[in-house]
């Protein structure tokens, strides 16, 4: 069951009845008395030291996180911990006290110093929790390469933000007068203020609701024209955040300049047996080779591949083809959950 005294309309409305302060139809205020007045302000004033005790409380276990240690304020100053306090208490958003905390817990592990530490802290009393928000969302974009909504590129740090309302747009510049972000790059003083704010755990693309992309490509080859599967391939490794590359055995023997997973991915689509093995062996040297055979061929290519996984798909469909190759290929890699 909620508290009353923690909802400001619902108070207001008690405090209002027990006063006798006319109400307009939906909940206006209308006439109030001394005695009215002087209640709702003694209300609210408890409320705000009930608000304020809560913030107190929310500061001191973010600045120890569970252990108190010398160590957590072995920099910190007494003016550098008034100016956090006092600015978590004066804040109009209750969201940023764990900030205060955790800037703080920065500030006396030596991990922000010299001008930095009151830059810092002026910062965080005049941003929003919104603000905020995003300036963690272009860190996570900044140090990792995260898989976007579509294409095999990568997302950028302003992108991210979505900025599609004036609100939004006026908050970003705001930061961006601020020397949070510098042609539409963060910062070093704004990676600053967001490794101080936030966990470890809070930086990582999912909780925010990203993926990052696997470093390296899988390497698609095919020696018939089977778009349909190269295509369906294609679509199911990027919904797992994996870029892929595709080309004909016909021009293996062209440098390809890419960082590709291992296995590489051989479709064999031709009725006869193919001719191409010892070619594809030379050129791909040591590399592994996930052979997908739509005919079976198994007998001829373990002749010339003996150690390689072969996938006699003979008579599959192309999504049941496509799963398989694509956690054969996310469990080589380490990626695939353990259910």
């Amino acid at each position: 069951m909620t508290n009353n005294a923690e909802h400001p309309f619902t108070e207001l409305i008690s405090i209002a009845a027990k006063a006798g302060i006319g109400l307009l139809p939906g909940g206006g205020l209308l006439t109030a008395g001394y005695e009215g007045l002087l209640l709702l302000s003694n209300q609210a004033a408890a409320q705000m030291e009930r608000r304020s005790e809560k913030r107190y409380e929310e500061f001191i276990q973010n600045i120890f996180a569970g252990e108190v240690t010398p160590e957590v304020t072995e920099h910190l100053t007494a003016d550098d911990y008034t100016a956090l306090l006092s600015g978590c208490l004066a804040d109009m958003e209750n969201e940023k006290a764990r900030y205060y905390g955790r800037l703080a817990a920065a500030i006396g592990r030596g991990e922000v110093q010299g001008r930095n530490r009151r830059f810092l802290i002026i910062t965080l009393s005049q941003v929003s929790d919104e603000q905020l928000q995003m300036l963690r969302k272009s860190s996570i974009a900044t140090r990792f390469d995260l898989k976007p909504s579509r294409g095999n590129g990568r997302v950028d740090p302003v992108e991210i933000l979505h900025l599609r309302d004036s609100v939004q747009k006026h908050e970003y510049d705001e930061l961006v007068s601020r020397s949070m972000y510098i042609d539409k790059k963060l910062t070093e003083l704004a990676e600053e203020l967001v490794r101080a704010c936030f966990t470890t755990e809070e930086l990582k693309p999912s909780a925010i609701g990203y993926v990052c992309w696997l470093p390296k490509l899988v390497d698609i080859i095919f020696d018939t024209n089977q778009f349909a599967l190269v295509d369906s391939l294609i679509n199911g490794f990027w919904s797992d955040a994996i870029r892929t590359s595709n080309r004909s055995v016909a021009v293996i023997d062209r440098p390809a300049l890419a960082n590709f997973a291992s296995p590489r991915v051989m479709v064999v689509g031709s009725e006869v047996a193919p001719e191409y093995l010892i070619a594809l062996k030379a050129r791909l040297k040591n590399n592994e080779v996930l052979f997908v055979c739509l005919y079976d061929h198994v007998l001829h290519i373990q002749a010339h591949y003996p150690d390689s996984i072969i996938i006699n798909a003979q008579g599959w469909s192309i999504p049941q083809i496509t799963e398989t190759v694509v956690n054969h290929v996310k469990a080589a890699n380490g990626l695939l959950e353990v259910t």
